[in-house]
């Protein structure tokens, strides 16, 4: 079966550590490298993919994802163009609307009208071509000399409109049932259609919590604080749809920086225990993560697939450490056993 496969890779080590096991993930098997942006949480992502680039050949190496609001869009353009010339041809440029990076400042998320500007100048000025800036017509000394797909990090209908109009990908994290994949699918080929375009050569890519376990308690206990996250963050009607109603307080004392990126992730699933019990939490892995035995992944993954996704981004709940498990598990399991 056909599909592509990202690991979310955090820069909460050195850099050097960092891009080592970007190589181990392309030893393992894996697609691409997605590294995230958060200037308190991580180390700066260009500089943790550029040692990356140095320590591999095959691997694409993603930003998933940088905002508009910390970097001004000239300067991620500079960026995703001088990377580049290290790994030609295997950049990707993920963006988002901003989360810890931008809600740590008191800054709000890039709204929809304005994210579809900057993703214009991001396009332009990756290509060599000249943005006007205040009036003044500038362009990038050094543009890319591949391109470099752009992705948004999408799950609202109108921001999943605005990345099948514009952009070459669209990472989603608004479930991984098959329904709910072919739901997405279909707001994607909306915006698609506005601009004429079909999504042949658009890349779906579904993320989620990955974790293999057979231990339900477990998987309860892994999932529970996101659920919470969501709800604070605009998904409550989301969770309705799938029966989970919940209304917990906009910032839970004692848990840092938040629910969804917790340092002491044990915390903080004690913490939503007020919200979420064991059911509620099987009850949104089975909607939104990817949380089972190998069969159980396996088979999930190629339903996924079956409903229109193209490539997978896997993650694991921790924001602090390094996807050991997941890496390990996904290259002598999961992968080859979805392949073949």
């Amino acid at each position: 079966m056909s599909a592509t496969f990202g690991l979310r890779i955090p820069p909460c080590r050195s850099a050097g550590e960092v891009a080592e096991f970007v190589a181990r993930a392309e030893d393992g098997g894996f697609d691409i490298a997605w590294l995230p942006d958060s200037q308190f949480l991580w180390r700066d992502v260009w500089a943790t993919l550029a040692l990356a680039a140095r320590e591999t050949s095959r691997i694409k190496l993603g930003t998933c994802v940088t905002n508009v609001e910390t970097r001004h869009a000239s300067v991620t353009a500079s960026a995703a163009a001088t990377l580049d010339e290290l790994a030609p041809g295997r950049v990707i440029l993920g963006v988002g609307t901003g989360d810890s990076s931008i809600k740590t400042l008191g800054l709000r998320p890039t709204r929809i009208d304005r994210l579809r500007d900057q993703l214009e100048i991001l396009r332009a000025l990756i290509a060599g071509e000249a943005v006007s800036f205040d009036g003044r017509r500038m362009r990038l000394d050094a543009p890319a000399e591949n391109p470099v797909p752009i992705y948004l990090a999408a799950n609202a209908p109108r921001a999943l409109g605005l990345a099948g109009e514009l952009c070459d990908g669209a990472i989603f994290l608004s479930g991984f049932r098959p329904e709910l994949v072919a739901t997405t699918v279909e707001r994607l080929a909306l915006g698609a259609a506005r601009a004429h375009r079909d999504l042949d050569a658009f890349d779906v890519c579904v993320g989620t919590i990955c974790h293999v376990t057979d231990d339900l308690g477990e998987a309860a206990s892994i999932v529970r604080p996101y659920v919470v996250a969501m709800a604070q963050t605009g998904g409550r009607e989301a969770l309705r749809a799938i029966g989970v109603d919940i209304d917990p307080p906009e910032v839970i004392a004692g848990i840092y920086p938040d629910m969804s990126h917790a340092k002491d992730w044990d915390e903080a699933s004690a913490a939503a225990r007020e919200w979420v019990d064991d059911d509620t939490a099987l009850r949104f892995a089975d909607a939104y993560c990817l949380v089972g035995s190998v069969t159980d992944c396996v088979e999930r993954l190629r339903a996924a697939a079956d409903a229109g996704a193209t490539s997978f981004y896997v993650r694991h709940v921790s924001s602090y450490t390094l996807p050991d498990a997941v890496l390990a598990a996904y290259a002598r399991d999961v992968i080859p056993r979805f392949r073949t």
